[in-house]
């Protein structure tokens, strides 16, 4: 799905229904309203990898800028001396219920991005590279995979999901060198809030998908006989029920069992206050013993290892 570019910084306070406020009271509509704010950070480092930040159109596009660089102390955690493949751009994020909001005031410029097009959230775990056991210099960040096709990503070989890194982080500073003590903390509410908005927002293709699978794969007695199930039909996609099987002429219930059988629980037939359609050759009638045994004991044709068979006794 596609994200839609905003001009303007949507405001907390206004343009959306605090999480704590809408979980106290009952909504008149879940349709109308304001979208639910799950969380908001004014303060976090977007990291993406030089080759893909332009389709982020909030990332500043003057490249030439070291400010467009990781900055410290989290760049002393990347590679390629500080992440030079890497930009950075110093965002405001807002986790809507109904869509992610990535919103720079540096260029101007946001991102409204729907849920589906998230096709994989995770927290990474980054250390200093000169001092992997520091805990003073490990921090987190939530590591997304985005899709802006417009078909989804059904198309495999044309898949290529630009990468992007959310690290919530203190306000900059010149030389600074301490990582932020609350970082896990604001990491695991921005990803699990994205991840609670992920589930109220699935991705509609894939529901189309399970549902026509399940209309074409579901069996009931109608319709067109399925190869190799006898007596099985395919249904069609109205979802009733299945018609009357042959020779019943309708569903027995309680209340018409007496229309079908006797007092003594013998089927009725063709009486004059029976509504059943024809029955089969020999439906109803009983063999009698002398008839079963000229097949053979309990119906099986005798064959040279009769002998071996346990007698049938009475």
């Amino acid at each position: 799905m596609l994200p839609s570019v905003i001009n303007s910084c949507p405001s907390a306070d206004d343009d959306f229904e605090q999480l704590a406020e809408y979980q106290e009271q009952t909504p008149e509509t879940f349709f109308d309203g304001k979208p639910v704010l799950y969380f908001h950070d004014t303060r976090i480092k977007a990291w993406c990898p030089a080759e893909q930040y332009d389709q982020l159109h909030f990332f500043s596009q003057n490249t030439a800028s070291s400010r467009n660089q990781p900055s410290p102390p989290e760049s002393a955690a990347l590679e390629n001396d500080g992440g030079k493949h890497i930009r950075e751009e110093r965002v405001e994020v807002f986790v809507g219920s109904s869509k992610l909001i990535i919103f720079s005031h540096n260029s101007g410029t946001g991102l409204e991005i729907p849920y589906p097009s998230i096709t994989l959230h995770a927290i990474k775990n980054f250390r200093h590279l000169e001092h992997p056991d520091d805990a003073s210099h490990k921090f987190l960040g939530v590591y997304l995979q985005l899709e802006f096709s417009g078909d989804g990503g059904d198309d495999d070989d044309s898949f290529d999901p630009i990468e992007l890194t959310l690290v919530p982080s203190q306000a900059a500073s010149e030389g600074s060198t301490n990582i932020d003590p609350l970082n896990p903390e604001r990491t695991s509410a921005l990803y699990n809030q994205i991840s609670a908005c992920s589930n109220l927002n699935p991705d509609p293709a894939n529901e189309e998908d399970d549902e026509d699978a399940y209309m074409q794969d579901r069996i009931i007695f109608e319709g067109e006989a399925l190869e190799g199930l006898p007596g099985a039909f395919r249904g069609d996609d109205s979802g009733g029920l299945p018609p009357p099987m042959p020779g019943s002429s309708g569903w027995i219930t309680a209340e018409n069992v007496h229309q079908y059988f006797d007092a003594e629980g013998n089927w009725i037939g063709q009486g004059e206050n029976s509504v059943s359609g024809e029955l089969g050759e020999g439906a109803g009638r009983v063999r009698a013993r002398d008839e079963v045994e000229e097949d053979g004991v309990n119906g099986h044709e005798d064959d040279e290892n009769a002998e071996a068979k346990r007698p049938r006794t009475d």
